[in-house]
């Protein structure tokens, strides 16, 4: 197959076109027919590399980041380009004077960094959410921000599924029973097969958890999102938000898993919950500020709702003295649901396969639409 040169301007007209069904169309190549083929592979399959220096257009590419890398993916990055540079900077002094003449952030920055940053063309985000940075500077500038979406997704969604197991099955309890030493068997244990699951966000965390939910437990899913989506064939009703007041009592758990916007924050309010099963479950894997937490506080505290599973909360982290602490059958995580080896792997194959399109000048993967949030 011919190669095709991409001039730089070429490139940066079609990155914000079409960026999300390529990165779908990238990160998983399910085989045709395959209903139960997952949505998201727990491996990312890269494209074979360009011959390094030939493709690109770019004279210099200058990368500045304070994360640290393994040397694999350090050569990698080199690679592709004898025209790469990727700094690695000691601390925030070093980052700010390096900012400077970069092309590329990877990771986290702050407001002045974005200012310093003045021949910046792309951010690499390291998060999926990115309500922190979406400063005016960045919104309105034409630089790219690429987030995780998706990244995380497979390990996410195992922690959706081990909070309602806590929850059904009163693991929170036996985990304390085990540390006194005391047998005690509990009623009111409960299944989750065959419940029905609601889903706010059909992103990548819903799709994996959806996936897991029905397959592997037969759960009925129903989900509702702002942007107009594919319905999954493991998902039996897909609609938009208006319909959630419709979806919330029929519903077994509900599981927040969309992005923090100026729309999303605080829409799980009193109503929300007043509106579901007294014998449902809440699950939140998303963001703390989606949820009003006076209104959840109060609804685990006087049974509107049977229980909570929290890997995010408002505010994050809780004071000692909070009362969501002790509002009844609940269990909190420390915002650590997206930690594993394997999340580890797949942000680095995404930022490498990333580096690879940016300087053969190709549409990157996971651009956000800056002006929506996500």
């Amino acid at each position: 197959m011919p190669k095709t040169s991409v001039s730089r301007r070429k490139f940066f007209g079609q990155v914000a076109a079409g960026s999300a069904g390529i990165a779908a169309a990238s990160l998983a190549k399910p085989a045709a027919g395959a209903e139960a083929a997952a949505p998201f592979p727990l491996t990312m399959e890269l494209y074979p590399l360009m011959e390094p220096g030939k493709d690109s257009d770019l004279a210099h590419v200058k990368i500045v980041t304070r994360e640290g890398f393994r040397d694999s993916v350090r050569d990698k990055v080199r690679s592709f380009s004898p025209n790469v540079e990727l700094k690695v900077c000691d601390g925030n002094e070093e980052f700010r004077r390096e900012v400077a003449d970069a092309q590329v952030i990877y990771g986290d920055f702050s407001q002045q960094d974005l200012v310093a940053a003045k021949s910046l063309r792309w951010i690499q985000y390291t998060a999926a959410g990115v309500e922190h940075i979406l400063w005016p500077e960045l919104v309105e500038s034409p630089i790219v921000l690429t987030n995780m979406q998706k990244m995380y997704s497979p390990a996410i969604s195992e922690t959706v599924i081990g909070l309602l197991l806590t929850l059904t099955r009163g693991l929170n309890q036996y985990a304390l029973d085990t540390r006194e030493r005391r047998w005690k068997p509990l009623d009111h244990l409960r299944e989750i097969s065959g419940m029905t699951m609601g889903l706010v966000g059909l992103g990548g965390i819903g799709t994996d958890t959806a996936y897991r939910a029905h397959y592997g437990f037969h759960m009925k899913i129903l989900a509702v999102d702002p942007k107009p989506l594919p319905r999954p064939a493991f998902v039996a009703e897909l609609h938009s938000l208006d319909w959630l007041p419709q979806m919330l009592p029929q519903v077994d758990v509900l599981v927040s898993a969309a992005p923090h916007t100026k729309v999303s924050e605080g829409m799980l309010n009193e109503s929300v919950f007043r509106a579901l099963k007294p014998t449902a479950y809440f699950i939140n894997v998303s963001r703390g500020k989606l949820v009003h937490t006076p209104a959840l506080v109060r609804a685990l505290q006087d049974g509107w709702i049977t229980g909570a599973g929290l890997d995010v909360t408002d505010p994050e982290p809780l004071p000692s003295d909070h009362p969501l602490w002790t509002a009844g059958n609940v269990i909190i995580t420390s915002h650590s649901s997206a930690r594993s080896p394997g999340s580890g792997q797949r942000a680095e194959d995404l930022f490498c396969e990333n580096v690879r399109r940016y300087v053969a000048g190709l549409p990157l993967l996971n651009v956000v639409d800056k002006k929506r949030g996500y």
